[in-house]
């Protein structure tokens, strides 16, 4: 696997792929999936504590040299998509 840094140009624009750990969260009809993309670890609080039901204790990655304000493009020409399994239902 090659692992030397390749830094990006002001306004350079590159597809990634950014991780978001499993869960086995289940939705009923009429809610909702809110995705919030930031640039580090999700920070939880007393305030915002990480819920029962998850039942593991976070982890956080590394530190990077990752700064500064970032841009998402969507739509368009700009492949955007959230891959979500859908179960079916036991009949």
């Amino acid at each position: 696997m090659d692992q030397r840094a390749l830094k990006l140009e002001p306004g350079e624009i590159v597809p990634v792929d950014i991780e978001i750990w499993p869960s086995s969260t289940l939705f009923r009809k009429g809610e909702a999936l809110q995705l919030t993309v930031q640039g580090g670890d999700f920070s939880y609080t007393k305030s915002n504590p990480l819920p029962v039901e998850h039942g593991r204790i976070p982890v956080s990655h590394a530190r990077t040299v990752n700064r500064g304000r970032h841009t998402l493009h969507t739509g368009g020409r700009y492949d955007s998509h959230l891959l979500v399994p859908v179960i079916p239902q036991d009949n």
